[in-house]
């Protein structure tokens, strides 16, 4: 069963704007000043490409390939974040924790997903508190990011619009392709030069410029859909992208790794490839439970 509208429609949307990136990768490729740092980024566009071809077939087959695809999606960015927090006897650990949140999943999807949702966000705001009281405990740590934002995720994805969810992701890929285009191309100043010291100012603000152009865009072609919405979505999702995305490499950095355990080459593990949708997601399927009660 291919997923309906509007779906389908922000699936056809993500690769026009994968096409739109290798025209400007490889129209910067040629021009002489830009082409060094642009044609570094080919090898990453592939990988790229491919994973968005994964996400994309499991939202265009939505109500068949969803809630399977979130069991496994879950346990495996738990795992990692298990094993690496726990480096470096982190075996048991990643077992316990995975356990835990398929079952927790489990017992969301059974739940009504606004209720559901609504719990997760109370149970992450009670974690981020303990997680301010106990600094450095490491079950607050992963309750925090990545366990209670990619169950509420997982569950917005299953059980509310799956078209929202994914059009943050092309948000995301949207900021953070851009972002690596102007930071290889016109990067001089860190941005976090001690958390993720590949990151630049110009890269960053690159990335901002195209995600707010990429929704105003959106904002233009789609009658329902106001340019101060578009806006704040693209607010929501420059801010948690960022968060994801520090969070990640403020793990990394503690257990003295470079990637969560591998498992695409040139990208690391699952964690490392959608940290920052998982940290949107999870905001945003809060967001929307409450909206909707």
């Amino acid at each position: 069963m291919i997923a309906p509208e509007p779906t389908l429609t922000v699936v056809l949307a993500a690769l026009v704007v994968l096409a739109l990136g290798y025209a400007v990768v490889g129209a910067l490729s040629v021009i002489p000043a830009t082409a060094p740092g642009a044609r570094r980024i080919w090898p990453l566009l592939n990988i790229e490409a491919m994973t968005v071809g994964a996400v994309l077939i499991v939202f265009a087959f939505a109500p068949v390939l969803m809630a399977m695809a979130m069991l496994a999606f879950t346990a495996r960015v738990v795992w990692e974040a298990a094993v690496t927090r726990y480096r470096p006897s982190g075996g048991g650990h990643g077992v316990f924790w995975t356990a835990g949140a398929v079952l927790a999943l489990i017992l969301a999807f059974a739940l009504p997903w606004p209720a559901a949702a609504v719990a997760l966000g109370l149970l992450w705001l009670a974690a981020a508190v303990w997680r301010a009281m106990r600094p450095g405990d490491a079950a607050a740590d992963l309750l925090v990011f990545p366990v209670l934002p990619v169950l509420a995720f997982a569950t917005g994805c299953e059980g509310a619009n799956p078209a929202i969810f994914l059009a943050a992701w092309i948000g995301i890929e949207t900021f953070d392709s851009y972002a690596l285009v102007a930071g290889k191309v016109f990067g001089r100043r860190k941005a976090f030069p001690v958390l993720s010291p590949n990151k630049t100012v110009e890269g960053l603000t690159g990335g901002a410029l195209m995600l707010a152009l990429t929704a105003l865009a959106a904002a233009a072609f789609f009658d329902d859909i106001g340019a101060a919405p578009a806006i704040g979505f693209a607010l929501l999702i420059g801010v948690f992208t960022v968060a994801g995305d520090l969070a990640a490499s403020l793990m990394k950095r503690r257990a003295g790794v470079k990637d969560f355990p591998v498992l695409i080459e040139r990208q690391g593990g699952l964690f490392d490839i959608f940290d920052s949708w998982i940290a949107t997601g999870g905001a945003l399927a809060v967001l929307l439970a409450v909206w909707a009660g």
